[in-house]
């Protein structure tokens, strides 16, 4: 993935995967479907404990993205790493092949010993695959997916990182006006955007939030993100919060660009794009870490208990955290470490926003 995943420095081999290429070869937005191993030659079975050599994952867009795509890849990848497995990765694979894909991952040689399947979408392909192949996998966002030694899934408590970026928000803005965009009709995003308003609202009560929306499922429309953005920016918001896997790209290029006569800043969302950050405008990002879940999920495998729960991402197990750059005061920052206390001890109950409707009542003020 270029200089976007620092993990691939050091020994990255290039593998065409040519039954998987053939089954998704259609399948997809743009771009080439491309297969890739990672990680050591040697077997990890015999000091890890485990009987496989290799996991794998499918990523529904290009791994390119500093977000969802690209942190499910590092993800595994350090997890795969501390058992010394490799790891295939097949990217941009769309919506149209998913159990053509998700099968010849599962019966490709080495056999996997976990796949993840890196969509919400692709949650009833994975149930099935996993089902008739009886490799064990991982889907998302939906926590009764379980089936003891095949199906798993991964849920984010992101709301909670959002709340720190909305006081965040609230002690960098200069207008009094801070903005919220989603690309797309999403739980997660509407759960992020309410714990961003929430934390907005607590410590300023009733500032106005902009709240933009891109489409019910622009997650990718990179120009969408620009426009979006732009008509935020004019509406006097200076600190925006914005969400959406390649429409960051939009995000990132409207707040770097426009002239408003005093700056703007701009919170991202699962990943961190510094390293393109040539405008110094990205203020944080509520990152979503999902080493930790699938290190979880090896164990679980190797002790036999995988399936039998599901893993969420929060504050506490540092699934979810809030970027700190060097934008942000001291003085600021230790009002954001006093806040995510009080959310770990539960001292703080940051509002689960699951709709449209609840998101917009918690922006609304």
């Amino acid at each position: 993935m270029q200089r976007r995943f620092r993990w691939m420095s050091g020994g990255l081999a290039t593998v065409a995967l040519a039954a998987v290429l053939a089954a998704c070869g259609s399948s997809g937005s743009s771009g080439t479907t491309t297969g890739t191993t990672t990680g050591t030659t040697t077997s990890g079975s015999s000091s890890s404990g485990l009987k496989f050599t290799s996991v794998a994952i499918a990523t529904p867009a290009k791994t390119n993205d500093y977000g969802w795509n690209a942190q499910g890849v590092n993800g595994l990848t350090h997890a795969a790493g501390g058992y010394g497995l490799h790891i295939k990765v097949v990217q941009n694979i769309g919506y149209n092949n998913t159990d053509s894909v998700l099968r010849e991952l599962a019966n490709s040689s080495p056999k996997p010993g976990l796949v993840v399947a890196h969509a919400s979408g692709y949650d009833t392909s994975a149930q099935k695959i996993s089902n008739e192949t009886g490799v064990p996998m991982i889907t998302y966002d939906i926590p009764t997916m379980l089936k003891k030694g095949t199906l798993s899934n991964i849920t984010t408590s992101s709301q909670q990182g959002a709340y720190l970026a909305g006081i965040l928000a609230a002690h960098m803005t200069k207008t009094n006006k801070v903005g919220v965009i989603i690309s797309a009709s999403d739980t997660n995003w509407y759960e992020m955007a309410g714990g961003f308003a929430a934390g907005v609202h607590s410590v300023k009560p009733g500032m106005p939030i902009v709240f933009g929306q891109i489409g019910p499922a622009s997650y990718d429309d990179s120009a969408g993100g620009k426009r979006v953005a732009e008509t935020v920016i004019a509406s006097g918001a200076d600190v925006i919060f914005a969400m959406g896997d390649q429409s960051s790209f939009g995000y990132l290029q409207a707040i770097s660009t426009a002239k408003p006569g005093h700056k703007l800043w701009y919170i991202g969302d699962i990943g961190d794009m510094t390293p393109i950050d040539t405008a110094h405008v990205l203020l944080s990002s509520v990152l979503w870490n999902f080493d930790g879940a699938y290190k979880q999920a090896l164990t679980d495998i190797k002790n036999g208990t995988f399936g039998t729960h599901g893993y969420n991402l929060t504050l506490s197990n540092g699934g979810i955290a809030l970027l700190r750059t060097h934008y942000i005061p001291a003085s600021v920052w230790a009002r954001i470490l006093v806040a995510q206390k009080g959310i770990e001890s539960g001292k703080i109950m940051v509002p689960d926003t699951t709709t449209a409707s609840a998101a917009k009542k918690e922006i609304n003020g």
